[in-house]
């Protein structure tokens, strides 16, 4: 059973199932980090070749660092920290750091008064992707609970989004519009979990439009039994590992919960979880986009359902916005040094 640390909470069942948990199994994830040169720019793609994750990054400019699914936070912190550790050791021989940044660096100096950038790469986002192992028959609860924490994303933001900007992830465009529509819960245990998401019944009437294929979908189905989670924004090993632990305190504490869907008072209470509608989904999600740890509202909510965001404001960096185009190599290279204090590792001397 994945472990959460001693102070937290409780576990996850559905009320009428008491011979199995939500809690996963095991936990895995996949981290996209940039690569810079000694200015501070992105690196050369001949440099960035040769680091570790290199083949499987998003872009020429990026890496993706993978762990081996894990069955502990402590496991889980050791594969990525370890081999974050090695992949920043490879990368500092080639004169190279990797950056923790969701946004493409140079994008944070070519967005326009529209919101557009002058020329979207194909990939322009470095992202974060989780995968739950779970019991198959708990796999709905665990997906609708998901869904529900999406905006606590917002808590590793690293960059301040544009709602009205096109963002890109995996290879493909993931639009986030103004109104902020969020895919809906899952309704029915039975539901084969290979459906395409977007096209379940959902468990109210208000849940009435279907994604587009484009959205954005932060919680999806690998297949059966595994649950992937995702977010546009990369961040330091810590953080991540400490909001997972977490995420995994919630989904224990809501085993023995009946889950509800209700408009007020989401969270947790006597016996239940309520989780947000459709309706107040979207006002999280607005706010996480546009105010980010900034929204009372957000906190609020989070602190609800049971993360903490005290310690979260405490120890997370800004997140970015604009930066000109003399502030910004100062500000990757700092960002850099911020991964490699985390993994206790010197800053290099490049150049």
């Amino acid at each position: 059973m994945y472990d959460t640390p001693a102070t937290s909470a409780g576990s996850h069942h559905s009320p009428d199932s008491d011979d199995h948990s939500l809690v996963p199994d095991r936990i895995s994830v996949t981290v996209d980090y940039w690569v810079i040169d000694e200015t501070g720019g992105l690196a050369d793609p001949d440099r960035v070749a040769a680091v570790p994750g290199a083949t499987a990054g998003t872009t020429p400019h990026s890496i993706a660092v993978e762990t081996p699914p894990t069955e502990s936070c402590a496991e889980l912190r050791a594969h990525l920290g370890g081999r974050l550790q090695t992949a920043v050791a490879v990368a500092h021989k080639q004169e190279c750091r990797l950056l923790p940044l969701g946004l493409r660096p140079d994008l944070l100096t070519e967005t326009d008064a529209s919101g557009e950038t002058d020329q979207p790469p194909p990939a322009a986002t470095a992202g974060t992707r989780i995968t739950f192992a779970v019991d198959p028959a708990a796999a709905v609860d665990v997906y609708n609970i998901l869904l529900a924490l999406d905006p606590a994303f917002a808590l590793l933001n690293t960059t301040r989004w544009s709602t009205e900007n096109r963002q890109y992830a995996c290879g493909r465009s993931a639009t986030r519009d103004r109104t902020h529509r969020v895919p809906p819960y899952r309704a029915d245990g039975a539901l084969d979990p290979d459906a395409v998401d977007g096209q379940d019944r959902k468990p109210d009437a208000a849940d009435d439009a279907e994604p587009e294929p484009d959205r954005w979908q932060p919680v999806r189905f690998a297949e059966p039994g595994r649950i992937e989670w995702r977010a546009l924004d990369a961040t330091t090993p810590t953080l991540l590992v400490d909001l997972l632990a977490d995420v995994v305190s919630v989904l224990r504490e809501a085993s023995t919960c009946r889950l509800d869907v209700e408009s007020f008072g989401n969270g947790f209470d006597v016996g239940c979880l309520s989780l947000p509608s459709r309706r107040w989904r979207e006002l999280y999600a607005e706010q996480a986009a546009h105010r980010g740890t900034e929204s009372v509202v957000l906190r609020a909510y989070l602190d609800r359902i049971g993360i903490e965001t005290g310690w979260y404001l405490a120890a997370a960096p800004p997140a970015v916005g604009s930066a000109s185009s003399t502030e910004l190599p100062t500000l990757c290279r700092r960002r850099a040094a911020l991964l490699e204090a985390d993994l206790g590792v010197a800053e290099p001397v490049l150049g």
